[in-house]
């Protein structure tokens, strides 16, 4: 006799709304988040920007997100702590992956973190919402057993139709031979706590190179990469000049000037200052701004920047005239970038009061040493010039016809104490001392908080700490004052 306990349970058919939702959760990425990787949740809530609990939902941040990774098989993003970077591209990726799986076809993958046990807790959480959402009803686990191990016959009601696997894996036990059909790659450069040693970085950096980039068998194979930066040469940022890569960099605050967030709904400004006090700066600035690890030591971070930049203050338009008609002073500095770094000039305007007022500031970026002069003398031309100095330490633009308004300075070592000193002073002034005005763009910001407390530049994609020095010495020039000595008229230029 057949008893009635020895009858599994046979799932309810989809209804019209979940096939319509499975086709198209299937075809985009977007879609499955919000339409099917939701079920998943259901009952849970997260504690929303005003404190109340709200429905768990994704927002248009990682809608972008999914849009950024259906159609860029190789993505490097870097975002910031508690954002769903995981939830999204972590997990929900490799489900997505297993979703739209076709007939008859085998579709396994591999989870990296820096260690193997991160790595097997993430399979096991990814497990855990396959097997409660009610879309995978009918889906079969082959592996009821092993919590760390993915294994299931996809099923939408007619019997099996595909094998999904996925494995965890610690980043430095990666081997080639293997040809999986998607990769992940989370958190594989340890935390903020654990910072690793240059040694290690190094090491995984090539681990990457050599053993994870040629895992997939097709390009068309999805090979992504998120997590934190620990410093300037470790993968996350050597990828950005990787053209194959889309690389992008979502700090928490998007815009300190106009306290612009990229998670409205669960991180208001406000919020994240909260954070920010409770975890200190520095944690906050790793964890959450993205600042690698190695710039905790900043001698000005983008906090003491905030406090003097204008947010809507714009550089000047280089198409219109520039008529200085009170006579002001206009001081101006120049670093003198090198092959691998960026010439950075930038033009000051000096006010009664004696604060500076950015002007322009321009990176020269591939731009041959001939060719900076040229745009160095059109926009002396454009600004005039009160007093002006630049690096002349290795004299590559004393005899290319540069400015005689230009005066060249050779960087010692006390004459980088001095800048440095002149810039703080600046940025830290009372109401009733000189300051400075900063232009509210992320570049030139950030280069200068990659100058360390013992003066040296930290070395990044976007430059070397090179707004910094230019700004310095433009701040000098007008400490020392106008000057009609070893200065020509404006058209004049060195033989």
């Amino acid at each position: 006799m057949i008893r009635l306990g020895d009858i599994a349970a046979v799932p309810d058919p989809f209804t019209l709304e979940e096939n319509v939702n499975r086709h198209l959760g299937q075809a985009y990425f977007w879609w499955f988040l919000e339409e099917v990787l939701t079920r998943s949740f259901e009952g849970q809530t997260f504690t929303g920007n005003e404190g109340r609990q709200e429905p768990y939902k994704f927002s248009a941040l990682h809608r972008e997100w999914a849009l950024l990774a259906q159609y860029n098989p190789r993505l490097c993003i870097q975002a910031p702590r508690a954002h769903l970077k995981t939830t999204v591209l972590g997990q929900g990726g490799p489900f997505w992956q297993m979703f739209k799986a076709g007939n008859n076809e085998l579709v396994d993958g591999v989870y990296f973190s820096y260690k193997a046990e991160l790595a097997n807790e993430k399979v096991a959480a990814l497990k855990r919402l396959i097997k409660t959402n009610p879309y995978c009803r009918y889906w079969k686990d082959l592996k009821p057993t092993a919590e760390n191990i993915i294994d299931f016959f996809v099923d939408w009601g007619d019997g099996p139709v595909a094998e999904v696997v996925l494995i965890g894996s610690g980043i430095k036990s990666a081997t080639r031979g293997r040809h999986p059909s998607y990769v992940i790659c989370d958190d594989i450069l340890s935390d903020f706590a654990n910072p690793l040693a240059s040694s290690e970085l190094r090491l995984i950096n090539r681990i990457f190179r050599q053993t994870i980039m040629s895992l997939p068998a097709n390009y068309d194979d999805p090979l992504w990469l998120i997590g934190t930066p620990q410093a300037y040469d470790d993968i996350l940022y050597q990828l950005a000049a990787n053209e194959e890569w889309l690389w992008l960099v979502y700090p928490a605050v998007k815009d300190w000037g106009t306290h612009e967030v990229q998670w409205p709904e669960k991180y208001s400004y406000g919020r994240l200052m909260t954070i920010r006090k409770s975890v200190k700066p520095d944690a906050f600035e790793v964890e959450y701004q993205l600042l690698p690890v190695i710039l905790t030591n900043q001698f000005l971070t983008r906090e003491d920047l905030n406090q003097v930049v204008d947010v809507q203050l714009r550089p000047w338009n280089l198409e219109k005239q520039f008529v200085n008609a009170g006579g002001l002073g206009i001081y101006a500095g120049m670093d003198v970038g090198k092959e691998v770094h960026p010439t950075h000039i930038v033009f000051t305007l000096e006010l009664p009061s004696g604060t500076l007022i950015t002007l322009y500031q321009t990176f020269m970026d591939h731009l041959s040493y001939p060719e900076q002069v040229k745009t160095v003398n059109r926009l002396t031309e454009v600004f005039g010039l009160t007093r002006s100095y630049y690096d002349a330490t290795f004299n590559v633009l004393d005899d290319r016809g540069l400015n005689q308004r230009w005066i060249g300075r050779v960087f010692t070592r006390k004459l980088k104490g001095d800048l440095a000193t002149g810039l703080e002073k600046r940025v830290f002034a009372d109401a009733d001392q000189p300051g400075i005005v900063l232009l509210n763009d992320r570049r030139f910001l950030d280069q200068i908080t990659m100058v360390k407390k013992d003066l040296k530049a930290v070395e990044t994609p976007d430059g070397h700490a090179d707004s910094f020095w230019s700004t310095a010495l433009a701040v000098r020039a007008a400490d020392d004052g106008p000057s009609f000595l070893d200065m020509g008229s404006v058209g004049m230029t060195r033989k």
